[in-house]
């Protein structure tokens, strides 16, 4: 008996640590225990007549919240050990006397809270003004109380969603403005060796990864619900998802390239003195006849070497991640055509 539960707790563990690793699974999951703990309510509710009035667009905004929740809070560490393995790869080019490298680097070990107590003064103001905005739920409950449980479930999880969303980006966003300034102040540049920094540019991809991955989820989780629910998307909604596409793959250009600003200045600037102390050290035209019959091996030399030097790419990307970038970016626009063939075809086995 002892064995048999140590057995269901390392199985229970394992699961939970698989969930907890991959955003998508734990935005499911969130989302799958959501709609239950709302369905329970709304039950109820409806039983003490206070069903919320809108009960189908209800549902359909907890998977969609839900979802948000359990990828945030997934991701968010993911993203933070995906920059601290960056960091450690960094670590032969830092300049670690300086003082300033340590206060940006701690940035990444330091424990961040699941929510700031900004985040969440700011989540419950966006909450109150979008739900009485959309459904005028507080106005309804002033003219007349009861306990709309589900409804008041719906309006605690959009303020956590707020909460967790805007915590999750702003820890995003001071983690990816530390790395590019890593870039920018302390980082030695090696432009014969600029695959060494090439660390930015897959940081970048996990940030570009954690963006499309989040649309992925979110687009196809509405479409799939609101055909199980007897709704479909109109042509209006088509037009408003493919705008939701290109937004979410300009964004996700955006936090590739954001986090390889400083080190793509760096390595400009490194390509211009460089480029000029090698032309200061080529004759001028009339001594180069001369030194091509006299040296030609070196003046070869110094013509190759700022050949070399102005061939040298600004970005450090290399070849795989550019083609890792063009799929993340392919993904948005085959998902969302994936999402309604299966809108159609739910839409089909239940019609």
């Amino acid at each position: 008996m002892v064995e048999t539960n140590a057995g269901h707790d390392s199985w229970l563990s394992s699961a939970i640590r698989v969930i907890a690793t991959s955003p998508v699974l734990s935005g499911i999951s969130f989302a799958a225990i959501g709609i239950l703990v709302w369905m329970l309510l709304e039950r109820s509710a409806a039983q003490l007549g206070a069903a919320s009035p809108q009960a189908t667009l209800d549902g359909v905004f907890v998977v969609l919240l839900a979802v948000q929740v359990g990828y945030f809070v997934s991701v968010v560490p993911l993203l933070r050990r995906a920059g601290r393995r960056c960091l450690k790869q960094l670590r032969p080019l830092l300049h670690r006397s300086d003082p300033a490298l340590g206060t940006l680097t701690d940035r990444f070990f330091a424990s961040r809270p699941l929510v700031l107590p900004r985040a969440l003064v700011v989540g419950g103001v966006l909450t109150l003004t979008l739900q009485e905005a959309q459904f005028n739920r507080f106005s309804a409950w002033l003219a007349q109380p009861d306990f709309a449980l589900g409804e008041l479930f719906v309006v605690l999880l959009a303020w956590t969603t707020w909460s967790v969303g805007l915590t999750a980006v702003g820890v995003v966003i001071t983690d990816a403005a530390a790395m590019r300034r890593v870039g920018l102040k302390h980082v030695s540049i090696d432009l014969l060796r600029i695959e060494q920094l090439a660390v930015f540019s897959r940081y970048g991809l996990h940030l570009a990864g954690a963006v499309i991955g989040l649309m992925v989820l979110w687009s196809v989780s509405l479409v799939m619900v609101t055909s199980l629910v007897g709704n479909t998307l109109t042509e209006r909604s088509g037009y408003v998802g493919l705008l939701m596409v290109i937004t979410y793959i300009c964004l996700s250009i955006t936090v590739f390239v954001f986090p390889q600003l400083g080190v793509r200045e760096r390595v400009r600037a490194e390509k211009a003195q460089l480029g000029e102390q090698l032309t200061s050290l080529l004759p001028t035209s009339r001594q180069a006849v001369e030194l091509a019959r006299s040296d030609p091996q070196r003046l070869a030399a110094l013509l190759s070497a700022r050949a070399d030097i102005q061939a040298v790419s600004e970005w450090p990307t290399g070849q795989l991640t550019r083609l890792r970038l063009a799929f993340y970016l392919l993904v948005p626009l085959l998902s969302w055509s994936a999402a309604a063939l299966v809108e159609e075809l739910i839409s089909r086995l239940l019609g």
